[in-house]
């Protein structure tokens, strides 16, 4: 995953490389990240916090300002996963409906029901692997 595909799947500015990423996360992103990515995902926000750990109410008032590190670093997670899904499919709208639609590989869940934790992105990571390469065990 390239990080200008993720930088614009936040709706931020393209990270260097991974240091300036963990950096970002550390210093925060900003709360317009939520409106973009949900935006994306064709979403709500409260839709989206389920994602992120967060009550949708404390997620709206998050839009205005720097997110923490925790926020931030959940949302770095989902948004990998979606722009993963975006250079995948290339189109935004094909990830996205590949994201909300069940996966037998995947136990018959949504992809995007296993972003609440980093062991189900990396699930969802691994299998966008496989498809890519044509595996789809």
């Amino acid at each position: 995953m390239g990080m200008h595909a993720l930088a614009e799947t936040l709706g931020i500015e393209d990270p260097r490389d991974q240091a300036s990423l963990i950096e970002l996360t550390r210093h925060g992103l900003p709360g317009s990240a939520i409106d973009t990515l949900a935006e994306g995902l064709g979403i709500t926000i409260l839709e989206l916090s389920r994602y992120l750990h967060v009550s949708g109410r404390t997620l709206m008032r998050h839009r205005e300002k720097l997110l923490d590190k925790h926020l931030s670093d959940h949302l770095i997670t989902v948004g990998i996963v979606v722009a993963r899904c975006t250079e995948l499919f290339q189109d935004r709208e094909k990830g996205a409906r590949w994201l909300k639609t069940p996966s037998v590989a995947l136990g018959n869940c949504r992809p995007l029901d296993l972003l609440d934790t980093t062991a189900g992105a990396t699930m969802v990571l691994n299998l966008l692997g496989r498809i890519e390469h044509g595996v789809f065990s």
